[in-house]
Protein backbone atom coordinates (compact mmCIF):
# COMPACT_ATOMS: atom_id res chain seq x y z
CA UNK A 1 0.00 0.00 0.00
CA UNK A 2 2.82 2.13 1.37
CA UNK A 3 4.58 1.88 -2.59
CA UNK A 4 1.56 2.65 -4.37
CA UNK A 5 0.76 6.12 -2.19
CA UNK A 6 4.53 6.50 -3.27
CA UNK A 7 4.40 5.61 -7.23
CA UNK A 8 0.94 8.05 -7.03
CA UNK A 9 2.48 10.89 -5.27
CA UNK A 10 5.78 10.95 -7.51
CA UNK A 11 3.07 10.67 -10.22
CA UNK A 12 1.13 13.55 -8.98
CA UNK A 13 4.72 15.80 -8.08
CA UNK A 14 5.34 14.42 -12.54
CA UNK A 15 2.19 16.13 -13.80
CA UNK A 16 2.78 19.06 -11.45
CA UNK A 17 5.85 19.87 -13.02
CA UNK A 18 4.35 19.05 -16.46
CA UNK A 19 1.72 21.39 -15.95
CA UNK A 20 3.70 24.07 -15.42
CA UNK A 21 5.96 23.72 -18.14
CA UNK A 22 4.02 22.89 -20.71
CA UNK A 23 0.99 24.79 -20.93
CA UNK A 24 -1.48 24.39 -23.82
CA UNK A 25 -2.84 26.73 -25.72
CA UNK A 26 -6.00 28.31 -24.26
CA UNK A 27 -9.22 27.08 -27.80
CA UNK A 28 -11.82 28.99 -26.00
CA UNK A 29 -12.32 32.38 -24.54
CA UNK A 30 -11.77 32.05 -20.61
CA UNK A 31 -12.37 34.50 -17.68
CA UNK A 32 -10.16 33.91 -14.45
CA UNK A 33 -10.38 38.01 -13.47
CA UNK A 34 -12.72 39.39 -12.62
CA UNK A 35 -14.02 36.01 -10.76
CA UNK A 36 -17.85 36.72 -10.92
CA UNK A 37 -19.68 38.34 -14.01
CA UNK A 38 -21.48 40.72 -11.89
CA UNK A 39 -19.26 42.40 -9.15
CA UNK A 40 -18.60 45.12 -6.99
CA UNK A 41 -15.58 47.45 -7.30
CA UNK A 42 -14.78 50.44 -5.40
CA UNK A 43 -11.59 51.21 -7.30
CA UNK A 44 -11.96 53.61 -10.31
CA UNK A 45 -10.63 50.70 -12.93
CA UNK A 46 -10.02 47.32 -12.93
CA UNK A 47 -8.34 44.81 -15.65
CA UNK A 48 -9.65 41.65 -17.38
CA UNK A 49 -7.39 38.62 -17.08
CA UNK A 50 -7.66 35.22 -18.88
CA UNK A 51 -6.53 33.61 -22.12
CA UNK A 52 -8.69 32.90 -25.53
CA UNK A 53 -6.66 31.43 -29.13
CA UNK A 54 -3.60 32.39 -29.68
CA UNK A 55 -4.28 33.57 -32.77
CA UNK A 56 -8.16 34.95 -31.90
CA UNK A 57 -8.85 38.82 -32.51
CA UNK A 58 -10.20 39.90 -29.19
CA UNK A 59 -11.99 43.05 -28.26
CA UNK A 60 -12.97 44.60 -25.01
CA UNK A 61 -15.85 47.66 -25.06
CA UNK A 62 -14.38 47.44 -29.04
CA UNK A 63 -10.84 48.29 -27.94
CA UNK A 64 -8.34 45.89 -29.79
CA UNK A 65 -6.24 43.78 -26.73
CA UNK A 66 -3.20 42.09 -27.28
CA UNK A 67 -3.13 38.47 -27.22
CA UNK A 68 0.11 37.04 -26.55
CA UNK A 69 1.22 33.89 -27.99
CA UNK A 70 -0.13 31.56 -25.16
CA UNK A 71 -3.36 32.51 -25.40
CA UNK A 72 -2.73 35.34 -22.48
CA UNK A 73 -4.13 38.37 -22.34
CA UNK A 74 -4.44 41.22 -19.73
CA UNK A 75 -6.60 44.43 -19.94
CA UNK A 76 -7.28 47.83 -17.83
CA UNK A 77 -10.69 49.05 -17.65
CA UNK A 78 -11.60 52.31 -16.67
CA UNK A 79 -14.66 52.59 -14.25
CA UNK A 80 -17.13 54.84 -14.12
CA UNK A 81 -19.54 55.28 -11.05
CA UNK A 82 -22.33 53.18 -11.01
CA UNK A 83 -22.66 50.21 -13.49
CA UNK A 84 -20.24 49.05 -16.13
CA UNK A 85 -20.87 46.75 -18.77
CA UNK A 86 -17.88 45.21 -19.97
CA UNK A 87 -18.05 43.19 -22.95
CA UNK A 88 -15.48 41.06 -23.92
CA UNK A 89 -15.44 39.43 -27.68
CA UNK A 90 -13.26 37.04 -28.85
CA UNK A 91 -12.59 35.13 -32.64
CA UNK A 92 -10.62 33.12 -34.56
CA UNK A 93 -11.11 30.74 -37.03
CA UNK A 94 -13.05 27.98 -35.08
CA UNK A 95 -14.90 30.24 -32.21
CA UNK A 96 -16.52 33.02 -31.78
CA UNK A 97 -17.13 34.00 -27.98
CA UNK A 98 -19.04 36.66 -26.57
CA UNK A 99 -19.40 37.55 -22.70
CA UNK A 100 -20.59 40.54 -20.89
CA UNK A 101 -19.58 41.29 -16.90
CA UNK A 102 -21.39 44.10 -15.08
CA UNK A 103 -18.73 45.59 -12.27
CA UNK A 104 -20.94 47.90 -10.30
CA UNK A 105 -18.02 51.10 -8.93
CA UNK A 106 -19.22 51.21 -5.39
CA UNK A 107 -18.06 53.90 -2.62
CA UNK A 108 -15.50 52.53 -0.67
CA UNK A 109 -16.41 51.07 2.83
CA UNK A 110 -15.79 52.79 6.00
CA UNK A 111 -15.23 50.96 8.89
CA UNK A 112 -17.94 50.96 11.95
CA UNK A 113 -15.43 52.39 14.14
CA UNK A 114 -13.98 55.26 12.13
CA UNK A 115 -17.87 56.47 11.74
CA UNK A 116 -18.15 55.89 15.78
CA UNK A 117 -18.43 58.42 18.21
CA UNK A 118 -15.12 58.35 20.99
CA UNK A 119 -16.49 57.21 24.71
CA UNK A 120 -14.47 58.82 27.05
CA UNK A 121 -14.07 57.19 30.56
CA UNK A 122 -13.54 59.74 34.20
CA UNK A 123 -10.01 60.93 34.79
CA UNK A 124 -8.36 58.39 36.56
CA UNK A 125 -10.70 55.79 35.85
CA UNK A 126 -10.32 52.50 33.95
CA UNK A 127 -11.05 48.79 32.53
CA UNK A 128 -9.06 46.16 33.96
CA UNK A 129 -9.17 44.14 31.11
CA UNK A 130 -6.70 40.29 29.93
CA UNK A 131 -5.80 39.79 26.49
CA UNK A 132 -7.18 36.56 25.15
CA UNK A 133 -4.84 35.23 22.69
CA UNK A 134 -1.14 35.46 21.81
CA UNK A 135 0.05 37.50 18.59
CA UNK A 136 -2.57 40.21 19.56
CA UNK A 137 -1.66 43.54 17.74
CA UNK A 138 -1.96 46.90 19.72
CA UNK A 139 -2.28 49.45 17.38
CA UNK A 140 -1.97 53.05 16.78
CA UNK A 141 -5.50 53.68 15.85
CA UNK A 142 -8.80 51.97 16.28
CA UNK A 143 -8.80 50.47 12.86
CA UNK A 144 -7.81 46.99 11.16
CA UNK A 145 -5.38 48.59 8.92
CA UNK A 146 -3.49 51.03 11.50
CA UNK A 147 -0.15 50.79 12.13
CA UNK A 148 0.96 47.80 14.70
CA UNK A 149 2.90 49.36 17.62
CA UNK A 150 3.61 45.94 19.53
CA UNK A 151 2.03 42.44 19.73
CA UNK A 152 0.71 41.02 22.83
CA UNK A 153 0.67 37.74 24.82
CA UNK A 154 -2.12 36.10 26.28
CA UNK A 155 -2.82 37.52 30.34
CA UNK A 156 -1.48 40.27 29.47
CA UNK A 157 -2.86 42.72 31.82
CA UNK A 158 -4.41 45.96 29.89
CA UNK A 159 -5.56 49.12 31.53
CA UNK A 160 -8.77 50.53 29.08
CA UNK A 161 -9.68 54.35 29.74
CA UNK A 162 -11.81 54.59 26.34
CA UNK A 163 -13.57 53.12 22.95
CA UNK A 164 -14.53 53.65 19.68
CA UNK A 165 -16.64 51.46 17.66
CA UNK A 166 -15.69 47.61 18.41
CA UNK A 167 -11.92 48.76 19.12
CA UNK A 168 -10.98 50.01 23.29
CA UNK A 169 -8.67 52.62 23.98
CA UNK A 170 -5.88 51.42 26.08
CA UNK A 171 -3.63 53.46 28.51
CA UNK A 172 0.23 52.91 28.10
CA UNK A 173 1.23 56.33 29.96
CA UNK A 174 -0.21 59.76 30.69
CA UNK A 175 1.02 60.68 26.99
CA UNK A 176 0.54 57.41 24.93
CA UNK A 177 -2.48 55.69 23.99
CA UNK A 178 -2.92 52.42 21.62
CA UNK A 179 -6.02 50.57 20.37
CA UNK A 180 -6.91 47.14 20.87
CA UNK A 181 -9.86 45.02 19.33
CA UNK A 182 -12.88 44.60 21.77
CA UNK A 183 -12.83 40.84 20.96
CA UNK A 184 -9.48 39.92 21.71
CA UNK A 185 -9.72 40.70 25.63
CA UNK A 186 -11.69 39.89 28.49
CA UNK A 187 -13.06 42.60 30.67
CA UNK A 188 -13.14 42.54 34.38
CA UNK A 189 -14.43 45.37 36.69
CA UNK A 190 -13.97 48.91 36.56
CA UNK A 191 -11.36 50.68 38.79
CA UNK A 192 -10.13 53.93 39.54
CA UNK A 193 -6.63 53.69 39.40
CA UNK A 194 -3.67 51.94 37.64
CA UNK A 195 -3.03 48.49 38.52
CA UNK A 196 0.87 48.93 38.40
CA UNK A 197 3.15 45.63 38.11
CA UNK A 198 6.68 45.73 40.06
CA UNK A 199 10.22 43.87 38.65
CA UNK A 200 11.61 41.91 41.42
CA UNK A 201 15.17 40.86 39.24
CA UNK A 202 16.52 41.19 36.26
CA UNK A 203 19.27 38.76 34.59
CA UNK A 204 21.69 38.53 31.74
CA UNK A 205 22.69 35.14 30.57
CA UNK A 206 23.81 33.42 27.40
CA UNK A 207 23.21 29.71 25.90
CA UNK A 208 24.99 28.72 22.77
CA UNK A 209 22.76 30.51 20.20
CA UNK A 210 21.36 33.73 21.52
CA UNK A 211 21.67 36.36 24.64
CA UNK A 212 18.36 36.46 27.73
CA UNK A 213 17.30 39.11 29.09
CA UNK A 214 14.64 37.84 31.54
CA UNK A 215 12.38 40.11 33.76
CA UNK A 216 10.37 38.61 36.38
CA UNK A 217 7.36 41.20 37.60
CA UNK A 218 4.17 40.35 39.42
CA UNK A 219 1.65 40.16 36.70
CA UNK A 220 2.03 40.82 32.51
CA UNK A 221 1.90 44.38 31.51
CA UNK A 222 2.37 45.44 27.77
CA UNK A 223 5.64 46.41 26.26
CA UNK A 224 7.24 47.75 23.14
CA UNK A 225 10.76 47.49 21.53
CA UNK A 226 12.20 49.20 18.97
CA UNK A 227 15.59 49.06 17.11
CA UNK A 228 18.50 51.30 16.97
CA UNK A 229 21.69 51.89 15.53
CA UNK A 230 23.36 49.69 17.98
CA UNK A 231 21.10 47.61 19.50
CA UNK A 232 17.79 47.70 20.82
CA UNK A 233 15.32 49.67 23.23
CA UNK A 234 12.82 48.09 25.36
CA UNK A 235 10.02 50.00 27.34
CA UNK A 236 7.81 48.35 29.39
CA UNK A 237 4.29 50.36 30.54
CA UNK A 238 2.55 50.23 33.87
CA UNK A 239 5.29 49.69 36.04
CA UNK A 240 5.62 51.25 39.51
CA UNK A 241 9.48 50.04 40.48
CA UNK A 242 12.10 47.90 38.56
CA UNK A 243 14.99 45.86 41.36
CA UNK A 244 17.20 46.57 38.23
CA UNK A 245 17.50 50.08 38.14
CA UNK A 246 20.26 50.71 40.25
CA UNK A 247 22.02 47.42 38.58
CA UNK A 248 25.10 47.10 36.77
CA UNK A 249 25.03 44.49 34.60
CA UNK A 250 28.15 42.26 33.43
CA UNK A 251 28.56 42.02 29.84
CA UNK A 252 28.08 38.38 28.34
CA UNK A 253 28.05 36.78 25.06
CA UNK A 254 27.36 39.60 22.31
CA UNK A 255 25.37 42.08 24.88
CA UNK A 256 27.83 44.83 24.84
CA UNK A 257 25.54 46.29 28.04
CA UNK A 258 22.70 46.78 29.69
CA UNK A 259 21.41 49.34 30.92
CA UNK A 260 18.00 49.90 33.08
CA UNK A 261 16.65 53.42 33.76
CA UNK A 262 15.13 54.32 36.92
CA UNK A 263 11.02 54.16 36.48
CA UNK A 264 9.90 57.18 35.04
CA UNK A 265 6.77 59.37 36.60
CA UNK A 266 4.65 57.74 33.49
CA UNK A 267 5.41 54.32 35.12
CA UNK A 268 7.23 53.63 32.42
CA UNK A 269 10.57 51.34 32.92
CA UNK A 270 13.25 51.80 30.19
CA UNK A 271 15.92 48.83 28.57
CA UNK A 272 18.69 50.23 26.32
CA UNK A 273 20.25 47.12 25.29
CA UNK A 274 23.85 47.92 23.20
CA UNK A 275 25.09 44.83 20.68
CA UNK A 276 28.80 44.00 19.71
CA UNK A 277 27.59 43.44 16.64
CA UNK A 278 24.64 44.19 14.02
CA UNK A 279 21.56 42.58 15.46
CA UNK A 280 20.19 39.19 13.84
CA UNK A 281 16.84 38.69 15.47
CA UNK A 282 15.41 38.81 18.78
CA UNK A 283 12.16 37.71 20.21
CA UNK A 284 10.18 38.81 23.23
CA UNK A 285 7.50 36.60 24.92
CA UNK A 286 6.86 35.98 28.58
CA UNK A 287 7.48 32.67 30.12
CA UNK A 288 4.39 32.88 33.61
CA UNK A 289 5.42 36.25 34.62
CA UNK A 290 8.55 36.42 33.60
CA UNK A 291 9.42 38.57 30.01
CA UNK A 292 11.92 37.17 28.22
CA UNK A 293 13.97 38.95 25.83
CA UNK A 294 15.89 36.44 23.08
CA UNK A 295 18.53 38.28 20.74
CA UNK A 296 19.91 35.83 17.88
CA UNK A 297 23.60 35.83 18.37
CA UNK A 298 26.49 36.86 15.18
CA UNK A 299 26.50 33.00 13.56
CA UNK A 300 29.47 31.45 12.25
CA UNK A 301 29.66 32.50 8.89
CA UNK A 302 32.12 30.31 6.57
CA UNK A 303 33.88 32.87 4.08
CA UNK A 304 34.53 30.31 1.59
CA UNK A 305 30.99 28.41 1.85
CA UNK A 306 28.89 30.87 3.31
CA UNK A 307 25.90 28.92 3.66
CA UNK A 308 27.73 26.15 5.21
CA UNK A 309 25.46 25.16 8.32
CA UNK A 310 23.21 27.89 8.47
CA UNK A 311 19.39 26.93 8.77
CA UNK A 312 17.27 28.87 6.74
CA UNK A 313 13.26 28.49 6.54
CA UNK A 314 11.74 28.42 3.23
CA UNK A 315 8.09 29.15 2.86
CA UNK A 316 6.27 28.44 -0.33
CA UNK A 317 3.02 31.02 -0.29
CA UNK A 318 -0.34 29.74 -0.16
CA UNK A 319 -1.00 26.28 -0.97
CA UNK A 320 -4.57 24.16 -0.65
CA UNK A 321 -7.75 25.75 -0.99
CA UNK A 322 -5.66 29.22 -0.90
CA UNK A 323 -4.46 29.28 -4.80
CA UNK A 324 -2.67 32.32 -4.71
CA UNK A 325 -3.00 34.65 -7.59
CA UNK A 326 -4.43 32.72 -10.70
CA UNK A 327 -2.34 33.36 -14.07
CA UNK A 328 -4.25 34.45 -17.44
CA UNK A 329 -4.46 30.80 -18.28
CA UNK A 330 -5.15 29.17 -15.20
CA UNK A 331 -2.12 28.03 -13.48
CA UNK A 332 -2.18 29.22 -9.60
CA UNK A 333 0.69 30.66 -7.64
CA UNK A 334 0.25 28.33 -5.08
CA UNK A 335 2.19 25.75 -7.51
CA UNK A 336 4.76 27.88 -8.91
CA UNK A 337 6.08 29.12 -5.58
CA UNK A 338 5.95 25.27 -4.85
CA UNK A 339 7.99 24.52 -7.39
CA UNK A 340 10.67 27.17 -6.94
CA UNK A 341 10.83 26.27 -2.74
CA UNK A 342 11.81 23.01 -4.19
CA UNK A 343 14.45 23.99 -6.30
CA UNK A 344 16.01 26.43 -4.15
CA UNK A 345 16.02 23.81 -1.18
CA UNK A 346 17.99 21.46 -3.58
CA UNK A 347 20.26 24.22 -4.60
CA UNK A 348 21.09 25.39 -1.14
CA UNK A 349 21.74 22.05 0.29
CA UNK A 350 24.36 21.83 -1.74
CA UNK A 351 26.12 24.80 -0.25
CA UNK A 352 25.94 23.55 2.80
CA UNK A 353 22.96 25.14 4.26
CA UNK A 354 20.51 23.44 6.53
CA UNK A 355 16.46 23.77 4.93
CA UNK A 356 13.41 23.33 7.06
CA UNK A 357 9.84 23.72 4.62
CA UNK A 358 6.53 25.55 5.91
CA UNK A 359 5.04 22.72 3.27
CA UNK A 360 6.18 20.12 0.88
CA UNK A 361 3.36 19.56 -0.27
CA UNK A 362 0.31 21.03 -1.49
CA UNK A 363 -1.15 21.91 1.85
CA UNK A 364 -2.91 24.24 3.17
CA UNK A 365 -1.52 25.86 6.20
CA UNK A 366 -2.53 28.39 7.91
CA UNK A 367 0.00 31.77 8.14
CA UNK A 368 0.21 31.73 12.23
CA UNK A 369 0.73 27.80 12.07
CA UNK A 370 4.15 29.05 9.54
CA UNK A 371 4.86 31.40 11.65
CA UNK A 372 5.34 28.87 14.43
CA UNK A 373 7.09 26.57 12.81
CA UNK A 374 9.52 29.15 11.78
CA UNK A 375 9.96 30.42 15.64
CA UNK A 376 10.31 27.06 17.13
CA UNK A 377 12.87 26.53 15.12
CA UNK A 378 16.86 27.89 14.99
CA UNK A 379 16.63 29.19 11.99
CA UNK A 380 18.73 31.98 10.66
CA UNK A 381 16.71 33.56 7.88
CA UNK A 382 12.79 32.72 7.04
CA UNK A 383 12.40 33.49 3.36
CA UNK A 384 8.80 33.24 1.83
CA UNK A 385 8.33 32.71 -2.01
CA UNK A 386 5.31 34.07 -4.08
CA UNK A 387 4.70 35.61 -7.24
CA UNK A 388 2.86 38.59 -6.97
CA UNK A 389 -0.85 40.00 -8.21
CA UNK A 390 -2.52 43.80 -8.23
CA UNK A 391 -5.55 45.22 -6.87
CA UNK A 392 -8.18 47.00 -8.57
CA UNK A 393 -7.18 50.64 -9.33
CA UNK A 394 -3.23 49.61 -10.49
CA UNK A 395 -2.10 48.55 -14.21
CA UNK A 396 0.14 45.54 -14.39
CA UNK A 397 1.82 47.30 -17.32
CA UNK A 398 3.21 49.62 -15.28
CA UNK A 399 3.71 48.05 -12.17
CA UNK A 400 5.44 44.68 -12.11
CA UNK A 401 8.44 42.60 -12.20
CA UNK A 402 10.58 41.49 -8.46
CA UNK A 403 9.85 42.68 -5.42
CA UNK A 404 11.17 41.92 -1.91
CA UNK A 405 9.04 42.87 1.42
CA UNK A 406 10.64 43.28 5.21
CA UNK A 407 8.83 44.55 8.01
CA UNK A 408 11.46 44.90 10.90
CA UNK A 409 14.46 47.35 10.39
CA UNK A 410 16.63 44.09 10.78
CA UNK A 411 16.16 42.87 7.81
CA UNK A 412 16.26 45.76 6.13
CA UNK A 413 19.77 44.72 4.23
CA UNK A 414 18.72 40.96 3.41
CA UNK A 415 15.76 42.48 1.87
CA UNK A 416 17.84 45.00 -0.09
CA UNK A 417 20.42 41.74 -1.64
CA UNK A 418 17.82 39.67 -2.49
CA UNK A 419 16.29 42.51 -4.72
CA UNK A 420 19.60 43.21 -6.21
CA UNK A 421 20.83 39.34 -6.79
CA UNK A 422 17.21 37.97 -7.62
CA UNK A 423 17.11 40.80 -10.72
CA UNK A 424 20.73 40.83 -11.91
CA UNK A 425 20.11 36.88 -12.59
CA UNK A 426 16.48 37.20 -14.00
CA UNK A 427 16.48 39.99 -15.84
CA UNK A 428 13.00 41.62 -14.37
CA UNK A 429 11.80 44.68 -13.69
CA UNK A 430 12.98 46.20 -9.87
CA UNK A 431 9.61 47.02 -8.41
CA UNK A 432 11.11 47.94 -5.31
CA UNK A 433 11.66 46.98 -1.76
CA UNK A 434 9.32 47.74 0.94
CA UNK A 435 8.28 48.33 4.53
CA UNK A 436 5.15 46.17 4.95
CA UNK A 437 3.02 44.32 7.76
CA UNK A 438 2.88 40.84 6.68
CA UNK A 439 2.02 38.11 8.43
CA UNK A 440 5.19 36.20 7.22
CA UNK A 441 7.33 39.66 7.49
CA UNK A 442 6.81 40.78 10.74
CA UNK A 443 8.80 37.87 12.74
CA UNK A 444 11.57 39.68 14.11
CA UNK A 445 13.62 35.89 14.73
CA UNK A 446 14.59 34.78 12.52
CA UNK A 447 15.62 37.60 9.64
CA UNK A 448 12.35 37.69 7.44
CA UNK A 449 11.71 38.66 3.86
CA UNK A 450 8.98 38.10 1.34
CA UNK A 451 10.01 38.07 -2.05
CA UNK A 452 7.58 38.15 -5.15
CA UNK A 453 10.06 37.16 -7.87
CA UNK A 454 7.73 38.22 -10.94
CA UNK A 455 3.83 38.98 -11.70
CA UNK A 456 1.28 36.25 -12.22
CA UNK A 457 -0.74 38.79 -14.13
CA UNK A 458 2.02 39.98 -16.14
CA UNK A 459 1.18 38.05 -19.58
CA UNK A 460 5.24 37.85 -20.62
CA UNK A 461 6.33 37.93 -16.62
CA UNK A 462 3.61 35.08 -16.29
CA UNK A 463 5.36 33.22 -19.36
CA UNK A 464 8.57 32.90 -17.70
CA UNK A 465 7.37 31.54 -14.44
CA UNK A 466 5.34 28.88 -16.34
CA UNK A 467 8.97 28.13 -17.66
CA UNK A 468 11.21 25.87 -15.20
CA UNK A 469 14.53 26.90 -16.60
CA UNK A 470 13.33 30.23 -14.98
CA UNK A 471 11.97 28.84 -12.11
CA UNK A 472 15.61 27.48 -11.60
CA UNK A 473 17.40 30.91 -12.20
CA UNK A 474 15.36 32.43 -9.91
CA UNK A 475 16.16 29.60 -7.23
CA UNK A 476 19.73 30.37 -7.86
CA UNK A 477 19.32 33.98 -7.61
CA UNK A 478 17.81 33.63 -4.10
CA UNK A 479 20.80 31.33 -3.18
CA UNK A 480 23.32 33.95 -5.17
CA UNK A 481 21.19 36.57 -2.58
CA UNK A 482 21.68 34.61 0.37
CA UNK A 483 25.49 33.78 -0.38
CA UNK A 484 26.31 38.03 -0.69
CA UNK A 485 24.69 38.48 2.58
CA UNK A 486 26.26 36.60 4.54
CA UNK A 487 29.44 37.38 3.21
CA UNK A 488 29.01 41.17 3.76
CA UNK A 489 28.17 40.35 7.58
CA UNK A 490 31.64 38.57 7.70
CA UNK A 491 33.79 41.32 9.53
CA UNK A 492 37.29 41.90 7.59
Amino acid sequence: MKNIYNILKNSCAAVLLLFLSNVADADALQIVYPKTMNTDISAASTFIIGSTAPDAKLKINDIDVKVHDNGSFVQVVTLSDGKNEIKIDSQDTQNHDTVTYIINRVPPKISESAQAALEEFAPDEFIYATVLNNNTPLRAQPDEYAKRLTHLDKNTVLMINGKKGDYYRVSLSPAENAWVKADCVIKYSTINQKMLASASRVSLSEDRLYNYIKTDLSFQIPFKIVETDNGLTMELYNIEKNAADTLLFETTGDVKSLTVNSVSPDKTSTYYIELKDKLWGYRAYYDDNTLVLKIRKVPDIDKEKPLKNITIFLDAGHGGCDTGAIGPTGQKEKDINLDVVKKLKKVLEDEGAKVLLTREDDTNIPLYDRVKMIQDSDALISLSIHANALADGADPYVKHGTSVFYYNRESVELAKTMRDEIIKKLGTKDDGVGLYSLVMTRPSMPLSVLIEVAYMIHPEEYKLLLDENFRQKAAESIRDGLTEYLLRSVKP
